[in-house]
């Protein structure tokens, strides 16, 4: 049968990383936002797609700003980059002891209080350059950021931004995932009316959510990072394409008498005598336990029904009504993809599109699909 990646043998997934479908939604969103600038999100290993190729497409495609959680990721990111001209901001802040790393990999940090503040500008002061900093003020999320009462404080003392050489102030939403919800614009209200104060330095709000709430949100940088990959919880009607789709390779294939139980527990009892496959995919590899009886599974665009409970390693199906095909041991089944997208599963998961991403594990292999990139 044809396969859109090139089958590797020991493999008993393959995770497919459409990049070019990264690169256009990358350039759609930046259309979109016209005016503000573009960033990229790419923390955890880019959602757990792997941040190297999909960095240098990037890269490549124009983005200039690419955001991270943790200073080992902005690290490789910028080994990957091979330049210091991007800008690299690592969202968790300032660690005490890590300024010869934020120096030698010319990194930005998003200060999250008053004592990484401090700490930087005492940084600063033992450079010839100042290097550039990201502030984050918390809007109602209380996470990380500058509460009210840090607020004030840089309010009477100015001069500390200067010092710091703030390049930008920050805030994150909480709720941009549900259009109708009130806390977006009260955010939006209070990040706004504080940028005020300090109207030489640039702004940044919107996340991937955020980007699909209205202008007003976009001000000077928006910072996507699921919407990359085609996914925008709570907005299902925008212009982006999905990149992400998630094949399993046919183990074992075997009749089920009726009557018989299937999986674990066996929480499945055969109605009829079944046409069984067993597919080398389970929740090791993020192919989450909670779908059991939810899952929709595709062979050449047919349906076919999980039948029994997840396991570590495997799933099975039921083949028995496939007509116009024959499946055999070693061929490839969808799990994820056009037939059934990220979101779709995350819904029936009960979880959000993040965690499955981000949680697909490391055992499948990975095909790039590109043409340029």
């Amino acid at each position: 049968m044809p396969y859109n990646f090139s089958v590797n043998e020991q493999a008993n997934s393959v995770l497919v990383v459409d990049i070019e479908a990264i690169v256009s939604n990358y350039k759609a969103l930046r259309t979109k936002v016209i005016g503000a600038d573009c960033a990229a999100t790419l923390k955890a290993n880019a959602y757990g797609l792997g941040i190297e190729k999909i960095a240098l497409a990037l890269n490549e495609a124009g983005c200039s700003t690419f955001f991270v959680a943790t200073i080992d990721e902005a690290i490789e990111l910028r080994k990957i980059l091979n330049s210091d001209r991007k800008q690299i901001l690592v969202l968790n802040g300032f660690p005490k002891g890590t300024s010869p790393i934020f120096k030698r990999y010319n990194l930005m940090p998003v200060l999250n209080d008053f004592m990484q503040l401090e700490r930087w500008i005492e940084f600063n002061k033992t450079l010839e350059k100042k290097q550039k900093a990201a502030l984050h003020l918390d809007t109602g999320m209380n996470r990380l950021g500058l509460d009210e009462k840090d607020l004030t404080r840089l309010i009477q003392t100015p001069q500390i931004l200067k010092n710091a050489n703030v390049h930008i102030i920050i805030s994150h939403l909480s709720c941009s995932d549900e259009s109708e919800n009130k806390m977006n614009n009260r955010q939006l209200l209070e990040f706004t009316s504080s940028i005020k104060l300090f109207p030489k330095v640039s702004a940044s709000i919107a996340n991937s959510g955020g980007i699909f709430l209205g202008k007003e949100f976009y001000l000077d940088l928006v910072r996507p990072g699921l919407a990359l990959y085609g996914s925008v919880p709570g907005h299902s009607k925008n212009e982006l394409v999905h990149a992400v789709s998630l094949y399993g390779r046919v183990l074992q294939i075997r009749t089920v008498r009726k009557g018989e139980l299937i999986g674990y527990g066996g929480s499945y009892k055969a109605t009829r005598n079944t046409n069984v496959a067993t597919i080398g995919v389970g929740y090791a590899d993020g192919y989450q336990r909670s779908l059991s009886g939810n899952s929709r599974i595709f062979f050449l665009g047919s349906p076919l029904p999980l039948v029994g409970r997840i396991s570590m390693d495997s799933i099975t199906v039921d083949i028995s009504d496939l007509q116009t095909t024959k499946l055999n041991v070693g061929d490839f089944v969808e799990l994820l993809g056009k037939n059934f997208t990220i979101d779709q599963a995350a819904s029936l998961a009960q979880t959000v599109p993040y965690e499955l991403l981000t949680g697909l594990g490391r055992r499948h292999y990975k095909h790039y699909h590109s043409t340029r990139y």
